[in-house]
């Protein structure tokens, strides 16, 4: 797996950390990180970054 390391997201239907098609970039996501341990990975870190930038986090 190439892991994408831009700091920007500019292509909603590729996963950021990646880089592979996703299926949609709202549940497509969802369902990539579900089977991608190394992508579900960096998403967790990528969530604990952002975390306490977000009033009581998210429902997600």
């Amino acid at each position: 797996m190439a892991v994408n390391t831009t700091t920007d997201w500019t292509d909603p239907i590729a996963c950021p950390f990646c880089g592979e098609k996703l299926a949609s970039p709202g549940a497509g996501f969802v369902d990539h990180i579900d089977d991608s341990p190394d992508c579900n990975t960096e998403f967790d870190h990528w969530r604990k970054n952002v975390g306490g930038d977000l009033a009581g986090e998210w429902s997600g």
